[in-house]
């Protein structure tokens, strides 16, 4: 055999043994998918997440900024998430019915948020993670359903059915 041709095995030997090895030392290691694959494939949640999702509402009285004894069990409830959870801020944002002017109900929506936002902080909730936000009476949910409560007891009947609008939302914004 010619030494060129030698040579040649050889260098054709190494280079089968380096890929075999380089497949070899990669068996253990996660393929990632191709390029077809990533846009077929969705996005999963966590079965946590798409269980329950970690949002509520906290319900104030009328013209009031003072957590209401029934609702601080929902705040306990959802700051035991937040310290077993991977999230990064926890929203709060306040809300008021119509009665009253702009100025006063953002104002007091905004008092709202932030008395959730002390007892978040009072059950150990770090308040650099807490966000506040006032929209006052812009973003009522009660609808048509209080355009006219009727004549019987006047503004009491109107104060009942704006109940819903004077809350704040909590929502937990999840970590990336």
């Amino acid at each position: 055999m010619k030494p060129l041709n030698r040579w040649a095995l050889v260098v054709l030997a190494v280079v089968v043994i380096a890929i075999l090895l380089v497949f070899w030392s990669r068996r253990d290691q996660p393929q990632a998918p191709s390029v077809g694959d990533v846009a077929s494939q969705q996005e999963t949640t966590t079965p946590s997440q798409a269980e329950e999702p970690v949002a509520a509402s906290v319900l104030f009285d009328f013209d009031q900024s003072v957590l209401r004894p029934g609702e601080t069990p929902k705040l306990d409830e959802l700051t035991a998430k937040f310290k077993g959870g991977a999230f990064a801020r926890v929203d709060a944002v306040g809300h008021a019915d119509r009665i009253g002017t702009d100025a006063y109900n953002l104002r007091l929506s905004e008092q709202r948020a932030e008395a959730v936002r002390a007892y978040l902080v009072g059950k150990g909730v770090a308040t650099g993670s807490i966000r506040t936000e006032a929209k006052g009476e812009r973003e009522a949910i009660s609808g048509e359903a209080c355009k006219k409560p009727g004549a019987q007891k006047g503004k009491q009947k109107l104060v009942e059915c704006l109940q819903p609008d004077r809350r704040v939302e909590i929502a937990f914004v999840a970590s990336r």
